[in-house]
């Protein structure tokens, strides 16, 4: 795909049944960085009655063995054995001088009523731009996949380095995404830490600008179509008007 086709497409795309002419038209990149994040996701799930009165019963007496729990509570020595083990495995109890015992963080599942397990590592890459500071959604191969790359970088573009996010915000992004892809209330997952973030490489996504000007209202309008995202992209856009709206009719003489 050539950066050349698909700007006399969206020229096409502006005028067509518009009064507004095309004053400039320019092609650039944008930096957007490609984010390694591995965390440790849980599923949450309400405690079914047989855990709840095992918390009852090790919040109130000290118990050694699967045997003695199993014929207070009536229930058969291999459920409460299979239990108890994870309970352990998930840091819900602990035995301290050979005694079961709740754990602090068992005491605040056990008080919120839900269970937390632990899934086992995942590893996601996340697309970040500092110049639009979130989160982008698209298909990078398919950037890629233009053979004429803007040598020209965007006049406000914020390059960073490595870029520093709030483990919150990366969790929320996330978040985000296994809720898109997950249909399902039963089991779903939450994401509650982070255990790494790595940048990976930092990408150029081509953007097509054009400066656009209809006569009858007088009226200057800047559109950015971000190949990344596949859409018109309202962020670079403002960013530009915000910084060269006052210079607009300076270009509109030069025609």
């Amino acid at each position: 795909m050539e950066i050349q086709s698909l700007q006399q497409s969206l020229e096409s795309e502006l005028t067509k049944n518009s009064k507004a002419s095309i004053l400039q038209a320019d092609t650039w990149c944008v930096p957007v960085h490609t984010l390694n994040v591995t965390y440790k996701p849980v599923v949450r799930t309400k405690m079914d009655i047989l855990m709840k009165m095992l918390f009852l019963s090790l919040k109130d007496t000290q118990f050694e063995s699967a045997e003695q729990i199993s014929e207070i509570l009536l229930v058969e020595q291999l459920f409460v054995e299979d239990l108890l083990s994870k309970m352990q495995k998930t840091g819900l109890i602990a035995k301290v001088e050979s005694f079961y015992q709740l754990t602090e963080k068992g005491q605040k599942q056990f008080a919120n009523g839900v269970f937390e397990e632990e899934q086992d590592e995942t590893a996601t890459e996340l697309l970040y731009s500092p110049t639009h500071n979130s989160f982008l959604n698209g298909d990078l191969e398919e950037v890629l996949e233009f053979e004429d790359f803007p040598e020209q970088i965007f006049r406000y573009q914020i390059q960073q380095n490595e870029p520093t996010l709030e483990d919150k915000l990366v969790i929320q992004e996330l978040q985000a995404i296994n809720e898109d892809n997950d249909d399902t209330e039963e089991n779903k997952l939450f994401i509650t830490s982070i255990d790494s973030v790595e940048d990976v490489q930092v990408n150029d996504v081509p953007c097509i600008e054009f400066l656009l000007y209809e006569v009858e209202k007088d009226l200057f309008t800047s559109r950015v179509w971000n190949t990344l995202l596949d859409k018109w992209d309202e962020q670079l856009e403002q960013l530009i008007g915000e910084n060269e709206k006052s210079t607009w009719r300076d270009k509109l003489a030069q025609k």
